[in-house]
């Protein structure tokens, strides 16, 4: 979700005002384009292009029946990466609890796009445990394995180590440092119940002999500095920012980058945008209304239990609003489909993805499980291959 989407306390009376009054939202920021210095004369290549599944919501469809025949219809097509997230205890993404078993399932259906999780949420895990489970996967899949990683968010997922929230940021590095040792060959030492000391090395060893690693991040831009210094890729989301606040991030990104000797334009940066590419633009917005206005009005309501006080708060803004928490919900929807998302035709998608890469976004993930059926996001996705790089 884009900059401006939730309001503090002190702007909530003036929406009100605004929307009970049908004075129109302040005019949002438009949505990316080329820089014409950047391309020198030419329009700028697009990102690659892969998809990610962030939600389950299909219809009432089989979830897994959308991702397999997606991931088989991506493959063929040439698209970059399929992304699978790790989401526990809520209805809203609940299909998606262990990326590893998707990601094995997807090496069985597919032959060459990158299997990729989106994120492992590491400090609820035991790193020996994901270290095997990844490698089996990089096996499976002939070493088509990458691995966002983030700290986890939600208090409630917590339960699975509960001790490990508070110090969650910390623990996420320390854990992403042993799983890459680990990956190469370096033994963890661990002690078992009769305390004794063992040198463990998890098997099956990998295909890859590195492990490509992503760190998941919005907004924060010391996470960006942290994974430009540290040689890390990055995916991200237009949550609580938007599309100029991302191209400075990018900067940061890069310039930490060169920073620590590394070349700037070496590492990748993930963007993951919601999709539907359709035959005309404002048909294809009109068909994701229904969908999208409930989905962000769920997606909020996740920050109520969240344990976060700020995120709390943006639940707290649609819950005051009232009566006026459609109209509300409505600017939101009409924000996110102007500034941060590729829904429209194929022109309009050309003209988004150009500027995303002209801003220095390497691959946008394309989020297409937010409730259309199967039959439009495998037509949308058919259309967006348009725009991909013909091998020659």
């Amino acid at each position: 979700m884009s900059d401006s989407t939730f309001l503090d306390a002190d702007r909530l009376a003036g929406l009100k005002a605004r929307l009970r009054s049908g004075t129109p939202a302040p005019a949002t920021a438009p949505a990316p384009t080329p820089d014409p210095a950047s391309a020198a004369g030419a329009r700028p290549p697009v990102p690659d292009l892969g998809v990610i599944f962030f939600s389950g919501l299909t219809g009432g469809a089989d979830p897994y029946d959308l991702l397999l025949d997606v991931s088989r219809y991506i493959d063929r097509a040439g698209f970059t990466a399929i992304w699978t997230p790790e989401r526990h205890f809520t209805e809203v993404g609940g299909a998606y609890p262990n990326p590893a078993v998707l990601g094995a399932a997807l090496a069985a259906v597919t032959e060459r796009v990158r299997i990729r999780a989106g994120s492992v949420n590491l400090p609820l895990h035991d790193v020996l445990r994901a270290a095997e489970e990844w490698a089996l996967v990089d096996n499976l899949s002939g070493g088509r394995v990458d691995l966002a990683l983030a700290p986890g968010w939600h208090a409630r997922d917590f339960v699975l180590n509960p001790e490990g929230y508070e110090k969650r940021s910390l623990l996420l590095n320390e854990a992403r440092e042993q799983l890459q040792g680990l990956w190469r060959g370096t033994p963890l030492e661990r002690r078992d119940p009769l305390g004794a000391t063992h040198e463990i090395l998890t098997f099956p060893r990998p295909v890859q002999p590195e492990l490509p690693v992503w760190l998941t991040t919005s907004k924060n831009e010391d996470a960006w500095r942290f994974a430009g210094e540290n040689g890390l890729n990055v995916l991200s989301a237009l949550i609580n920012f938007g599309p100029p606040e991302l191209r400075r991030r990018i900067e940061i990104y890069r310039a930490a980058r060169a920073g620590a000797g590394l070349d700037p334009e070496g590492g990748v940066v993930s963007l993951m945008l919601h999709t539907y590419v359709g035959t005309d633009r404002a048909r294809a917005v009109e068909l994701v209304r229904p969908a999208m206005t409930e989905y962000l009005g769920s997606f909020v309501g996740q920050h109520a239990t969240s344990g976060q006080a700020e995120l709390k708060d943006k639940s707290d803004t649609l819950l005051n609003l009232g009566d006026d928490r459609d109209a509300f919900v409505e600017m939101v929807f009409q924000r996110y489909v102007s500034t941060s998302s590729l829904i429209g035709d194929t022109a309009s998608a050309r003209t988004v993805l150009e500027g995303f890469r002209s801003m220095g976004v390497d691959e946008v993930a394309c989020l297409v499980d937010f409730g259309l059926p199967k039959d439009e996001v495998l037509g949308s996705l058919a259309r967006l291959a348009t725009l991909l790089p013909q091998e020659v």
